[in-house]
């Protein structure tokens, strides 16, 4: 704990006030840190709070969910993907925001589920922490300047294509979204940090501030939990290798297809 993780902890806690007080909020919830944070955080400050978890039948997500609720005091709620299902979510998905990035409409099909599926108006989680506190495995290993225009890069494409995709969705179910980890204030607090604050020490630790700062919170159970990508996490690319294999194509190729024949029904 240092007076940089204190302020960091400080900022995520007005953030959530603001954004999330005497609301009723839904948490895109995988039991990891990010969302554990702001699930906490959640139940601190809004009126009511629900967890969601959308993920394959026995996924890491959902078991990891089910383990940290109860730590967290919320209840919670499972939405599982089928593979029969898959199709459909990436028909719809790409018809409300016109994406048509593979890699985008897996990673954010456990969003998209929670938003489809969710009674609340208020939506949230962790998109953003990844960005911020270099999450990614790629950050591992960058020197100072190579990691530092590799995160601008990250956020640039968050907000270019990441946000505008989730609020296509958002509106489209009559939503709202709202992301702690971007708030103004911890932007500025992570932008002047020294890099060797941010930077991953290995594979096995990376985001340690973000840890840090969970315990200066008083949310050290979250400190040290695993978290997978969303696509990994939720099974859900494991669900789409499963139908790509049945058809014997690729999941660009699945995408592709996919395209071509909404295409083909909208010039009907």
């Amino acid at each position: 704990m240092t007076e940089l993780s204190e302020s960091v902890a400080c900022a995520l806690d007005s953030a959530a006030q603001r954004l999330l007080g005497g609301k009723d909020v839904a948490v895109a919830f995988s039991g990891g840190i990010d969302s554990g944070i702001v699930a906490a955080l959640a139940v601190k400050y809004a009126k009511n709070v629900r967890l969601y978890t959308a993920g394959t039948s026995g996924s890491h997500d959902i078991e990891a969910a089910l383990a940290t609720a109860p730590l967290i005091g919320a209840d919670i709620e499972t939405i599982e993907i089928h593979d029969s299902d898959i199709t459909d979510y990436l028909r719809e998905a790409m018809a409300i925001t016109g994406t048509d990035s593979p890699l985008t409409l897996a990673f954010e099909m456990p969003l998209f589920c929670v938003m489809k599926a969710c009674k609340e108006d208020s939506v949230t989680g962790g998109q953003g922490s990844d960005e911020q506190f270099a999450g990614y495995s790629k950050y591992v290993g960058k020197k100072d300047i190579q990691l530092r225009e590799e995160m601008v890069k990250d956020m640039a494409k968050l907000y270019k294509e990441t946000l505008p995709h989730e609020k296509k969705v958002a509106e489209h179910f009559g939503k709202e979204i709202a992301y702690p980890y971007l708030d103004k204030d911890l932007v500025a607090i992570l932008r002047s940090a020294p890099t060797e604050a941010i930077r991953p020490v290995d594979q096995d630790v990376r985001k340690k501030l973000l840890s840090d700062a969970a315990r200066d919170l008083g949310l050290g159970y979250l400190a040290d939990r695993p978290k997978k990508a969303a696509q990994y996490g939720s099974g859900m690319m494991d669900a789409v290798k499963r139908i790509c294999r049945k058809r014997g194509i690729t999941y660009n190729k699945l995408v592709a297809d996919l395209r071509k024949e909404m295409d083909g029904y909208s010039r009907m």
